[in-house]
């Protein structure tokens, strides 16, 4: 019999990796919790919506229990960069996996009805890492279903961080009507049914799993048996500016802001929507109206939007609630998308009239069109919409006001995870009980433990 090749991963320790003997003194405090985390992206820059998602919530669970990332990188100047220096983690695993062999992985996968981005991310000595630390660790969060294969047969409590129903999203998008040529819609619907059926599948297989909105869970449900009760919906939270924003007074009324990753298509697709159809009939009656667009953004479509008249592309900037400081709306003109849209939170806090597409707030619970935001469809309803609040200093205050004070009192971060603390600090508790019976224990030993779950 072959035996399995001992991992080769490249291993960034913060603390010990292997439990440490407790002393007496220490024998009274349980043990911290062990997390694995297993994410298909370093979360390091915290930059885009996954990376941000994953290091949130890592960061409000941290002062409970103790985290292991392993994630996958592309080159081996990746893999060896400084570890990440906020300490969240106490170890961290890179795992090369060259471009080459996540295409290689894909093409393997057309003729099966693996999702794509499932086989993208296949990697033996991921898997063998992941294996080796499992023995070590109470937990293992899988992040996105992207990694969902390497937790779903581990001996631990197993949690799948979904965010999104990303099926939804990808039929969503594949049913555009762009307008413009991109491959990426004919691939999303070649994946999209294979998304559907892998996801309805995989959820059995986890004790939790999290989504950010009530609108993804319904459509999971659709045919994902019994798994309900296992679902829980973990928004997410906003982290804004202390110090209370300038009023519309001080802003610039001609300023429309757009915050979003380019690289994504309904981002990509938003955009181009808003500068090609919505922009001119805005420019028509206030000419020195400018578009805004702030985040990553590749060098073809930089050029592509910046060529369009009133169009400002800014790219990565240092801080985003400073950029948005002198706008006076925030837009999220999503034609296809699911979960929640972080830019809209960040378009409250940071004190923005916000106008939106029913898409893009559909994932706020809570949020009342015409309290909150204003909501619009098609080129003449959105370019009326925005119109309304560049020309009503006083309707755009009182949005701002009413987005800024909903956002900060709803969705902090904190108060978001809470149900995600609740339930993994239950499991666990309930894990360790059945490992005591199992153990022989006796009343008198699990009376501190039942007292503390």
């Amino acid at each position: 019999m072959l035996q399995r090749p001992e991992p080769q991963w490249h291993s960034l320790t913060l603390g010990a990796d292997a439990r440490p003997a407790l002393d007496d003194s220490a024998a009274a405090t349980p043990p911290r919790k062990r997390i694995l985390v297993l994410a298909p992206r370093d979360p390091y820059p915290v930059l885009g919506g996954d990376r941000l998602r994953i290091h949130r919530l890592v960061r409000e669970l941290a002062p409970y229990h103790d985290f292991t990332l392993v994630t996958f990188c592309r080159s081996r100047r990746e893999r060896d960069a400084p570890p990440p220096a906020d300490g969240l983690f106490k170890s961290v695993h890179r795992i090369v996996l060259p471009c080459w062999r996540s295409l290689t992985n894909t093409l393997g996968a057309l003729a099966t009805r693996e999702p794509l981005q499932v086989a993208f991310y296949r990697s033996a000595e991921f898997r063998a890492t992941v294996e080796a630390l499992a023995p070590s660790h109470d937990a293992v969060l899988a992040h996105l279903v992207r990694t969902a294969e390497y937790a779903r047969g581990l001996p631990l409590l197993r949690i799948l961080e979904m965010t999104d129903a990303i099926s939804m999203n990808l039929a969503r998008v594949a049913l555009l009507d762009t307008g413009y040529f991109d491959v990426r819609r004919w691939i999303y619907a070649l994946e999209a049914p294979r998304m559907r059926a892998y996801e309805r599948r995989i959820v059995n297989a986890f004790d939790v799993v999290s989504l950010t909105s009530e609108v993804d869970k319904s459509f999971l449900l659709k045919g994902a048996g019994e798994a309900g009760d296992r679902i829980l919906v973990v928004p997410n939270g906003v982290d804004g500016p202390d110090a209370v924003p300038p009023p519309q007074a001080a802003r610039n009324p001609d300023e429309i802001a757009f915050v979003g990753h380019m690289g994504t298509l309904q981002n990509y697709d938003a955009a181009w929507f808003f500068a090609h159809e919505v922009l001119p009939r805005i420019r028509a009656r206030r000419p020195n109206a400018v578009f805004r667009i702030i985040g990553p953004i590749g060098r073809a479509a930089k050029r592509r939007l910046g060529s369009l008249p009133g169009v400002r592309v800014e790219g990565i900037v240092p801080s985003v609630h400073d950029a948005l400081a002198t706008a006076r709306v925030g837009v999220c003109p999503t034609r296809a998308g699911s979960g929640i849209q972080n830019k809209v939170l960040d378009y409250f806090v940071s004190r923005l009239a916000v106008v939106s597409s029913p898409y893009g707030a559909e994932g706020i619970e809570g949020a009342r069109p015409g309290g909150h935001l204003l909501i619009a469809t098609g080129a003449a309803e959105w370019a009326d919409s925005v119109l309304r609040v560049l020309d009503d200093e006083p309707l755009a205050q009182r949005l701002a006001d009413a987005g800024r004070g909903f956002a900060r009192s709803r969705f902090r971060w904190g108060q978001r995870v809470q149900p995600l603390a609740g339930k993994l600090e239950h499991l666990l508790q309930q894990r360790n009980v059945l490992r005591m019976l199992e153990a022989g224990a006796d009343l008198s030993e699990l009376e501190p433990v039942l007292a503390e779950s």
